[in-house]
């Protein structure tokens, strides 16, 4: 009798971890000129509130065109529009170092948006489809885990070259980083498929329908929860518990490594449990961190605990969302994760402007309640999401 041998595919380690490096690269790019502040605002003679405009230019290019990548350039292969993203971020980082002005520079902030909209969609888009659905959560968890080090890693080294170097050879270091990450992929990434063909019509869908779009809802609002406190975490901290300003360092490296250890186990987690289980934790983890640096006195040991707390579940909520939104519809994956990663900078930048608006009005003491009633809406819409998935899959007979 004849025995059928049954060789399972090996896990696509490397090939994750060169698409999390370019995930890597979109972070680091964007927050480096906050690392650079100074030398930025000195050498182009501008104020360095000016700054925060490059920011903001940059989550706005992004965000408005991620979903429209995915019609422009529908029918391609998707490793060559990443690739095409992390040349166009290279180039952008270039124009970057050479600009002899702030508008100048500004410009090639909204080209670094436009090139990181072709790179994200795409290493989440690939990276699901590499690993087998088992694995699935554990490799999105490699390939968002990128972001997550930018966060941690990208912001502080820029800074520490800003002091070795002057900002543009810094830009034009990181150009050189995003082409090295671009050839990694080009040598590890053996995925040369083209995603199904996209409309506008379909955008328009995603955005309608409810299975869809509550999901890539949920994602704008807990990001939105998150920044509603993090925009303004330095003064928060020194108002409420006394923080002394060159101290804030040690806050943003608590948050930046329990973020990372929240997403590294976010992945197996997703994969033993299921997303949504994982989705729902992680949300009630995160408001309880809220709540408790709140309503804590100004006991410093407890605040750090509290961010511990917040830092390591907001950033657990990534990895299974992706995963989640990633099989909603299998085909316009890269779409459906357009709009997520649209909506996670959207949530950025309406959740700063919100922590603005309330500590002008009101003070610094209650962006967290501010933080937890937005999160509260998050949860309620996740909820949402979930029945009307699940009546989806019951009435398609279990599809998508």
């Amino acid at each position: 009798m004849e025995t059928t041998t049954i060789t399972k595919k090996p896990f696509p380690l490397w090939a994750l971890v060169s698409l999390s490096s370019a995930y890597f690269m979109v972070g680091t790019s964007s927050l480096s000129v906050i690392a650079l502040t100074w030398q930025i605002s000195g050498g182009l003679q501008v104020p360095p509130s000016d700054i925060a405009f490059l920011v903001t230019v940059f989550a706005l290019a992004f965000a408005i065109a991620a979903p429209l990548t995915q019609v422009i350039f529908s029918g391609f292969a998707r490793i060559k529009i990443l690739c095409t993203g992390l040349g166009l971020l290279a180039l952008a980082l270039v124009l970057g170092a050479a600009s002899t002005s702030y508008e100048m520079l500004f410009i090639s902030r909204g080209l670094m948006g436009l090139s990181a909209a072709a790179i994200s969609p795409m290493c989440s888009a690939i990276g699901a489809g590499l690993a087998p659905p088992e694995q699935q959560g554990r490799a999105m968890g490699i390939v968002f885990a990128g972001l997550t080090f930018a966060s941690v890693l990208g912001t502080p080294i820029s800074a520490y070259l800003g002091t070795l170097m002057s900002w543009r050879l810094v830009h034009l270091l990181l150009a050189l980083v995003a082409l090295s990450s671009m050839a990694s992929i080009l040598y590890f990434v053996k995925d040369r498929q083209a995603g199904a063909p996209i409309r506008f019509s379909h955008i328009v869908e995603a955005l309608t329908r409810v299975r869809s779009s509550f999901a890539v809802f949920t994602t704008f609002l807990q990001m939105t929860a998150i920044f509603s406190t993090y925009a303004l975490i330095a003064p928060f901290m020194s108002h409420k518990f006394g923080l002394a300003e060159d101290l804030i360092a040690l806050v943003l490296l608590a948050y930046g490594i329990n973020g990372v250890l929240g997403n590294v186990f976010a992945g197996r987690l997703s994969d033993r449990f299921g997303p949504d289980r994982v989705i729902f934790i992680t949300l009630i983890g995160l408001g309880a961190g809220f709540l408790m640096i709140w309503a804590i006195g100004p006991n410093l040991w407890l605040a750090f605990f509290a961010i511990v707390i917040w830092s390591a579940f907001g950033m657990m909520f990534h990895s299974p969302q992706q995963q989640r939104i990633a099989n909603i519809d299998p085909e316009r994956r890269s779409l459906l994760l357009a709009l997520n990663a649209a909506a996670l900078y959207l949530g950025i930048s309406v959740g700063s402007w919100i922590s603005n608006f309330v500590s002008v009005r009101w003070g610094y003491d209650d962006l967290p309640l501010v933080s937890l009633g937005v999160l509260a809406g998050c949860a309620l819409i996740f909820i949402t999401s979930v029945v009307a998935m699940r009546q989806g899959k019951h009435t398609t007979g279990g599809q998508g």
